[in-house]
């Protein structure tokens, strides 16, 4: 049997493209002198700026539209356009617009549960459940993201989830004036009548 601590190690060659350390080490040398070179005439403030950016973002301050120094309006936009798309039919031209949205702004309960009715109208429900569940995290009182989620729970056969996403969107529409908290009353009124059904056979 062969024993490769016996094997002479000069012919043993290093996987094709892979840099061996010595190069790499160089690389890396390289890479922080010409670092070094384009911000020297950067004022000090900018840097310091930027480290401060960074530093939020690894402490979850701040989101990466922040650090790529997108505007409020510019994402405001994006989501416009997305929006556009999603209620034309295209969904997979919005579902794009609303991931980078959501990579832009993670905390952002809208962007979560618009990319999640995308995705539901995709019939990609576990995806879409994902979305929206994040969504309420952001915003446990979002109205839609309960109806829709319940929705899908209902499709599946999750009763209990349904009820509870369904009984929680009713309760913060006392008044019955929002269209997906209707939507909820209706969904639980049917789950209500299948449930009878079932225990009375």
């Amino acid at each position: 049997m062969l024993n490769f601590n016996e094997m002479d190690k000069k012919n043993i060659s290093k996987p094709k493209g892979e840099p061996s350390a010595e190069e790499a080490t160089a690389e890396m040398e390289q890479f922080f002198v010409a670092l070094e070179e384009r911000l020297k005439n950067v004022p000090p403030e900018v840097i310091e700026a930027g480290a401060e950016k960074i530093k939020g973002f690894l402490e979850g301050k701040v989101g990466w539209g922040e650090v790529f120094n997108f505007t409020p309006e510019q994402i405001e936009q994006m989501a416009e356009i997305g929006y556009t798309h999603f209620k034309v039919g295209r969904y997979q031209d919005a579902e794009r617009f609303f991931k980078v949205l959501t990579i832009l702004d993670w905390d952002n309960y809208y962007y979560h549960s618009m990319l999640g009715s995308i995705l539901q109208r995709q019939k990609r429900d576990g995806e879409a459940i994902v979305e929206y569940s994040q969504a309420l995290e952001s915003q446990p009182n979002d109205i839609v993201s309960l109806t829709n989620r319940g929705e899908i729970f209902m499709k599946h056969g999750w009763m209990q989830n349904a009820n509870q996403d369904f009984e929680k969107a009713i309760s913060l529409d006392p008044k019955g004036e929002n269209k997906w908290a209707n939507r909820a009353r209706i969904l639980k009124t049917q789950l209500d009548k299948n449930e009878t059904k079932k225990t009375g056979e």
